[in-house]
Order: C-alpha cells, then structure tokens, then sequence
C-alpha cells in the first residue's frame, strides 16, 4: 500500500488515515475551495516508523494523573531521543522522492502535522505540533515529516491530551506536504465572534506576510468584524504593524513592515467582503461555525486551512427554557435531571451525526432555568435542505437519504428500549422500603435516575428530528404553493394520534358519564374538588367513581409541574377533577371523535391536493415527508408521556429518604428534601457524620428561602443583555486591548518573559507576556486570566484561554510599563479591558 495520497483523493477525507488538518484540507478541495495542491503522509507510515517503541510510550500511560510538568517532560525527552535514531520506513522515502521530481524539486513546501485527534470538534490542538514553511527538495522535506511525528511527544502536546481526556497511545500523525503560498497578506477568521460567541458576526485579523505572525501573536494586527448578513464592516481595528513573517531562502524570518504601510490597513473593504463570503460558505458546507486560515497572493484569495470553533460562550435566555421550564425548580431536580438531559443531548447528536456538544444547554439561574441560546441555533436551528425547484429537489433526495438515514431508523430505536423502561419502574414502585437502611434509599434515588438517563438518551434526538421536519415541510410546501403552502401544512397534520389527545377524549367521555347523573353535576358545580375527594365522592358515585379511578390508575403519573417536587394526578388527583369541571361547563361544538373524522377528511384532501402538485416521480417522497412529520408529532408527544412516568419512583425514593431527615432532625418535612444540593445530600448519606446533616440542613433552609422568594418574581428574561455593565473611567488606571476570552478575574500580576520564569510562576496569578506559543500551555491551567502586549482574538493565547475558560486581554499597548509584578488586576475579557486595582 502506498504511503502517499493526494489532496484530491476521496479516501484523504479519513481523519484515521489523514489525521485532523489533512482530512480537513481534502474535505476543502473536494467541495472546491481554493486550497493549494499537496498530498498527505498517512498515519500508517508513523506507525511503521514507530516500529517496536509502543513499550516506550507506555511510559506516559504509567504516569500518575498529578504528575508533575517535569516528570511528564523528562518521559518526553526520552521518546524524543529515541525516535531521532529511528530510520524512516524506505517505501516512504523512495514515494516522497519520487513524487518531487522536476519542478517540484526546488519548489517550496509547507510540511504540517496532522495528528488524528487534532482539529476535531471537541478539541483543537491549537499550536501542539509543528509546522515548517519553504522547505525545497525531498532531503529537507523527509527530515520535517520525521520532526512533525516527534513532536507528537512534545511536553505541550502530551499534557493537552492528558487534560483533555485522551489516551496517550491513541495519538498517531499523519502530514501534509503542501504548495506554499507566498502571502502578500494572510490571517485567520472565525464564522462567529469567537469572544463573545455572537453568531450573526464574522471576525478576521491579518497581518501582511504570512499568517504565522498572526497565528503565533508575535505581532500586532489588524482587527476586523463583519455584519454575518449584510458583509458590511461593523468594527475596524488598524494597528501599527512593525514586524510581519515572510519567506526566507530556507524556512522564513520576521522583519519590519515598510514605514509608509505600518499604520494602514492590510484589507480594503472588497477584500473583507471576499473573505466575508469565503467564512460563511465554508460555514455552510461544514455545518457549523468555522475557525479559517487565509492567504491573499498575487491577488487571488486561498484557503489554507478550516477546523470547526471548539469552544462557544453561552449565551443565556429564556428562549428555549421558558415553554419547557415555566417555573422554579428545585435544585434537587435539577442535579438529578441535568447530567441525563446532558448525556442525551451528546447521544442525541451522535446519532444525528452533529458535532459533539461539551457545554451547557440549560442551566439553573436564581431557581429558574436558561437556555443556552448559541447551542440552541447551533444544533436545534441548524438549517436544512432548502431545495428551489423540483430539479433540486430530485438532486437532493439521495443525499438526504444517506444525511438522514437515521431518521426512519429512530423511532424504531426509542420502541425497542421502551420496554425496558417500564418493566423497569414497574419493579421501582413494588419495591419496598420503609424498613431498608438509609443508604439503600439513596441506592434506590440513584438507580431511578439511572433508569431515567438511559431511557431519555435518544429523545433530544427525537425533539430535534421534529422540528427539522417541520421546517422542511414548510420549505416544500411554499416552494410549490406559495402562502398557501402554510395553510396547508395546517391541514396535513391537522389529526395526529397523540397520548395527549387520548387522555383528553377519555376525560371527555368521563365528563360525558358525569354529566348523565344531575346530582353528580351539582356537586362538582358547587363544591371543591379536593373537598369532594376528600368527602368520599367516589364512593358515593360508583360508576362515575370505577370509570375516575381507571384514569388515575392508567395517567396517574402525569406531571402538574415538570419538578417532582410537586404532586402527580395520583397524589392530586383534585386537579383531574378541575378539568372535568371545566369541560362540563364549557362543552366544545363537536365531541373529540366529530372533530378527528372532521379533521381527518380535512387531511385526506389536503393529501390529494399535495399530490395532484408534486410530479408522479416525487410523489413518493412527498408522502413520506408527510407521514414521516406525523409520526414524529406523535412520538414527541407519546416520549413526553412516557418520561413523566419516572416522577412516580422519584417522589417515592426521596419521600421516604426524606422521612429519614425528619427522625435525624435535618429537615421538617419529607418534601424539603427537594432543596438539598445532590453533592452535599450525597457525601452526608455516605458519611452520616451529624456535622454534615447539620451543614445540609443549614443549606437546604437557605435554597427553600431563595425558591420561596424567587417564585415570587418574574425571571429576567436575558441576563446576559439585561445584566448592568459596571462603569469604567477613562483614567490612568485603565488598560484597553482586544477581547481574547470572556469572563472577569481578578488577580496579582506575573510577568512571564521566556520559559525560564514559568517556575515561579504562581497559581491564581494574571499571566502577562508579550505574547504566548504553544509551549506556554502548561501556565494556562493555573493562571486566573491572561494578559498580552500583542496579538488578537486568534492568536494562541486567546484560543487557549477561551478553552480553558480564563478571561483574556490580548493587544494592550505598552503593557510591561504600565503593570508590574504582584500588582493586583481586574481582567473583563469579554470587554478587552484590565483594570489597575492595587
């Protein structure tokens, strides 16, 4: 088999044979960008090169995870040195001769790694490995394959995939041997606004020469931000450039940038609009936001690289939460539902094929819960196929077949689980527990959440899957009829099989029983309902009272609020009277079965109508679309039903732990247990040390206080806009740069010059530096915030920290004489502004 594959090459689209870069470069050509010509060195040539040395790298494996920086480093240098001795495989070094034959033997070379876990969703490797530029002639070309593959062992590049998560001796590399483009201007660009994550924005900066001044942020650049929609430019930062990277005879070197062009734009307005254009296709191909590097030679624009943003900011709302989550929850709740609505969200997505999610969706503020805002337009808004005419449209099915194969396959999937999950709570709810030990309550909460999460793992899925059908529907429909097409979307699903409309014809057959019997009616009319109930109603009421029961006994887990905290139909069954009373009073014009037959010849007309438009060809898939939206109509709604069953199990296990609390004095109520952080309820049930359940009881009557007192007020709506900006002054005191990485430290100053100070350097302190590289790395995870005198929102050092999830400054002009050591700082990254506090 051949080490080599073109960029060109289908098969050079595997990240397992091409790594993240190269995989990504061969994706870019395929779908036409103008990406310079190259080939790639597949991950099978490092693994032969690696020979015998797997014993070696098991080194690091054997590593404790607190080992030191200089442990992991010493491990590394004894990898380093013994693959500087190995040979390199001869197949490889006859290919790569042979390919750079002729012209291509003097012609220059970019040689990049291209790891297999780099460039992916969930992790960058922003600047782990090496890159060589302008390198001529196989010799020298042969020799930075080799380096690139050692610097797989690069202190910095070992510790990001140990704090990342990732198995040492998962990591292999391949290379990419590409055309160098020699840039008159160059940079990078991001589809959002990296710092604040706003979607609607395209961010750039540039520099003249080559874009490693820029990647690097060694340099000062020039700033840009453009309306995502209109390409219109919406801020314009020019900086002084001094020094700007270029090619040398060998490799490149920095020099000065000529006098008459330092403090001028790089890019005119028709160049960002260009490049404007270039950020939102690529956006558009790859499906989600893009991180880009960019080349302008000769006056023609290339693309040099593209990998998906990593890392994107909340933004917090009550958008998505608001319909979903109306009203306080308990933090108890929260705790137990969060990390299973996380973990479906991530299976959701991998069976839909989206990029993996490592955020938050929702999140409890004040008591109430947000929505994350970004994530929602990122997955549940993501676009699709939005074909103009039946030609497209025919073109479009057999990708859509393949893109969303998963579709039909799904509901299959949720149907074949289900099972499990009732048999499930059914064995929870005849479990006994009133004479079983604390712990083994505790077990039983844990074991319903557990049940629960692996029930719900594919049901975001289905949410999803339904309004991507819905839109989709609309788009075809308007294509073909115009504004009619809506109303006749209405009339398509104007009847579709629901749990919801069972329970509710059940009901009205139930108020229809009541309404046959003048005293029963009487009673409802004039009496509460919890008071008949308690009153003894049913038993009054015999026929009325078997029918009432059947519908507790069948939905009694229905939920009145989505926290458990409150009761279900069973416990309150009260409220099931409530709407009785209401449908005795307002009696609807038609009964549910006149109005499913009315709707149902609704839609059989709506049908004919569809397919009369549609040509014979399409008809078919016209009518699965169709029957394709009602089915997930009614799986939403039958999952939805189905979830709430859990409550049940739920209410039991904590009712009875929290009859614990109550003998050990922790609480007053069994249903205050709602208000116990999991954490602290957790670690007190295992210890059962009386300092802990006094700590937890301390906590649980603060947590009911907030919920009291929040319930009482309105949630704001956007904190994120809503929330006041604290004033700054325009006074000595004020350092102003760009925006690196959200959020607000404080800290003691510590400047970083070189490697030789990263020993003193101490946790919790602002790292300030000129500029940071990828060897810095190690800093960022004990640093409160960074700080540096150049570079941009794209440099290393703002990439880094957003990902580590420090604030950051980058650009602030005559930084090192305006701060010093141990002076204390406050860094508002999302502002680009540092405050001098002490």
């Amino acid at each position: 088999m051949s080490y080599l594959l073109k960029l060109d090459d289908a098969e050079a689209t595997s990240p397992e044979l091409s790594g993240g870069k190269g995989a990504s470069l061969a994706r870019l050509r395929l779908w036409g960008f103008s990406v310079p010509d190259g080939f790639i060195v597949r991950s099978t040539a490092y693994i032969d090169f690696l020979g015998d040395s797997a014993d070696l790298l098991r080194a690091l494996e054997s590593l404790p995870r607190g080992a030191t920086p200089e442990e992991v480093s010493r491990v590394a240098d004894r990898i380093r040195a013994h693959l500087r001795e190995r040979v390199l495989p001869g197949g490889l070094v006859d290919e790569v001769t042979a390919v750079l034959q002729g012209e291509l033997e003097v012609a220059p070379f970019s040689v990049r790694s291209s790891a297999t876990l780099e460039d992916l969703h969930q992790a960058a490797f922003a600047g782990a490995h090496d890159t060589f530029l302008n390198c001529r002639g196989a010799e020298e070309i042969l020799a930075k394959i080799k380096a690139c593959w050692i610097s797989l062992w690069n202190p910095r590049a070992i510790a990001y995939r140990r704090e990342r998560g990732f198995g040492q001796l998962e990591a292999s590399m391949a290379v990419v041997v590409q055309r160098l483009v020699f840039c008159e201007v160059a940079g990078v660009g991001f589809s959002l606004d990296p710092v604040s994550s706003n979607l609607d924005h395209l961010v750039i900066d540039a520099n003249f020469g080559l874009g490693e001044s820029v990647v690097g942020g060694e340099a000062q650049v020039d700033h840009f931000v453009l309306d995502k929609r209109s390409l219109h430019v919406i801020e314009r930062r020019v900086a002084l450039k001094t020094h700007m990277v270029v090619a040398a005879e060998r490799g490149t070197t920095s020099c000065c940038v000529p006098p008459e062009s330092a403090g001028g734009p790089c890019l005119n307005d028709e160049a960002l609009q260009q490049l404007g254009s270039l950020l939102c296709r690529v956006e558009a191909r790859a499906g989600f936001p893009q991180d880009i590097e960019w080349g302008y030679s000769g006056g023609e624009l290339y693309l040099l690289q593209a990998r998906p943003v990593t890392t994107i900011a909340p933004h917090w709302t009550r958008d998505e939460s608001a319909e979903r989550f109306p009203n306080v929850i308990t933090p108890l709740t929260w705790d137990l539902v969060e990390e299973g609505f996380h973990r479906s969200l991530n299976d959701s997505f991998s069976r839909m094929g989206f990029p993996p999610f490592s955020g938050k969706w929702f999140a409890l503020h004040g008591c109430y819960v947000y929505g994350n805002q970004n994530a929602v337009r990122l997955y549940a808004g993501r676009s699709v196929m939005a074909p103009r005419s039946f030609d497209d449209l025919r073109q479009a099915i057999p990708v859509m077949r393949r893109q969303y194969a998963w579709v039909q396959e799904l509901p299959v999937h949720w149907a074949r689980d289900l099972d499990h999950y009732l048999i499930g709570i059914g064995m929870l709810l005849s479990e006994p527990l009133a004479d079983r030990p604390l712990k083994d309550v505790w077990d039983f909460v844990l074991r319903v959440r557990q049940l629960g999460s692996d029930y719900f793992l594919p049901n975001i899925a289905i949410s999803i899957t339904q309004g991507s059908l819905y839109r989709l529907m609309h788009h075809l429909l308007e294509m073909v009829f115009g504004e009619e097409g809506r109303n006749l979307f209405d009339a398509l699903l104007a009847h579709c099989d629901t749990k919801t409309g069972m329970i509710n014809r059940e009901l009205f057959q139930l108020a229809a029983l009541a309404r046959n019997d003048p005293e029963l009616v009487r009673e409802l009319s004039e009496v509460s309902s919890r008071k008949l109930l308690e009153g003894g109603l049913l038993q009054r009421f015999a026929r009325f009272g078997q029918a009432f029961e059947k519908v507790l006994s069948d939905h009694g887990h229905r939920e009145i609020d989505f926290d458990p905290y409150h009761p279900t139909w069973l416990e309150a069954p009260w409220f099931v009277l409530d709407q009785l009373r209401l449908i005795l009073h307002n009696p609807p014009e038609q009964t549910p079965r006149e109005r499913e037959r009315t709707a149902r010849i609704e839609m059989l007309q709506a049908e004919a109508r569809l397919l009369a438009a549609f040509p014979e060809d399409l008809r078919f898939f016209a009518m699965e679309m169709v029957r394709l939206t009602r089915a997930y109509t009614t799986l939403d709604d039958l999952e939805h039903y189905q979830t709430t069953r859990i409550t049940l199990p739920f209410r039991k296990g904590l009712r009875e732990l929290g009859r614990r609390l109550v003998d050990l004095g922790v609480i007053a109520d069994p249903m205050e247990i709602f208000f116990a952080p999991f954490c602290d309820l957790d670690q007190a049930v295992e210890r059962n040390d009386p300092l802990l359940w006094a700590a937890l009881s301390r906590t649980i009557q603060v947590n009911k206080n907030a919920y009291l007192e929040a319930r009482q007020h309105s949630p704001v709506w956007d904190p994120d806009g809503a929330a006041p900006v604290e004033p700054v002054t325009e006074n000595g005191d004020l350092l102003r740069g760009l925006p690196g990485s959200p959020g607000v430290a404080e800290g003691p100053v510590c400047i970083v010059t070189g490697e030789a100070d990263f020993a003193r350097f101490p946790p919790g302190a602002v790292l300030v530096a000129r500029t940071t590289s990828p060897a810095w790395t190690p800093l960022f995870y004990c640093a409160a915030a960074v700080i540096t005198e150049s570079g941009g929102p794209l440099s290393h050092g703002a990439v880094t920290s957003r990902e580590m999830g420090i604030p950051a400054v980058m650009g602030v002009r005559h930084l090192f004489e305006r701060v010093r050591d141990g002076m204390r700082v406050r860094v508002n990254g999302k502002e680009g502004v540092v405050q001098r506090i002490s």
